[in-house]
């Protein structure tokens, strides 16, 4: 996370991932009209050749258009606009606790790959904030789903699943995502979820639960011969 200041006047902030993409700038809207000289000098400083930009968010986009070599879809994000009829599966829906989270480590290291030592930390946080839930039977955990709370857009909840690779294709992941969505819902919180374009299994169990997609995270290759010195 960058800060950015004129004189001792905070205008803006920008953000960039572990693989050293922009993620995120603005500027404050007196300010815009040198928003993209900002930007090119933030591009030059920092040797930042790609970014990952929303179609929901104009201001960046607008700001790099005249810039982008190359873009492409990145990720798919979705927003409820269809009820659907639930289907109900078997197994106990509950709430994690915190005696959950050494078995909730090594169920979500088998089904996602994820390293251990993170998804403890991770998993951790949910169970304190009581925002991650899970389906099991009497042997072993079928399915999780998150109910994460948006700190900077409070009116929403960003939802997501997880299904064994023992129980896949097996409409699990439609109901746990249906279940995320009601508790979201009775929350006073607007459901929103998100999927790579790769990830056939989780788009089909988004539309199912009537989710469409509205907006795209595109990755832009900047033309750096396009920056103004």
């Amino acid at each position: 996370h960058w800060g950015i200041k004129e004189g001792e006047n905070w205008i803006g902030y920008a953000c960039m991932n572990d693989d050293h993409q922009l993620i995120q700038i603005y500027i404050l809207p007196e300010h815009l009209d040198r928003g993209s000289a900002i930007l090119q000098s933030f591009l030059r400083e920092f040797m930042i050749h790609t970014a990952i930009i929303g179609t929901n968010n104009p201001i960046f986009f607008s700001m790099a258009a005249p810039l982008f070599q190359h873009i492409k879809p990145h990720t798919y994000l979705y927003e409820k606009v269809a009820e659907v009829e639930k289907k109900e599966r078997s197994g106990e829906f509950r709430l994690c606790q915190k005696d959950d989270l050494a078995e909730m480590v090594t169920y979500c290291h088998f089904a996602t790959g994820g390293p251990e030592a993170w998804l403890e930390g991770y998993i951790q946080n949910l169970i304190e904030k009581g925002e991650i839930f899970m389906l099991r039977n009497e042997d072993e955990i079928i399915g999780s789903c998150e109910v994460r709370k948006s700190l900077s857009a409070p009116a929403y909840a960003d939802i997501g699943m997880i299904v064994s690779p023992n129980h896949r294709k097996k409409g699990y992941g439609s109901y746990l995502l249906n279940r995320a969505k009601e508790i979201a819902i009775s929350s006073g919180k607007t459901p929103i979820c998100s999927t790579t374009l790769d990830n056939i299994g989780s788009q089909r169990a988004i539309k199912n639960c009537g989710f469409r997609s509205m907006h795209q995270l595109l990755e832009v290759h900047f033309d750096n011969s396009k920056l103004q010195s």
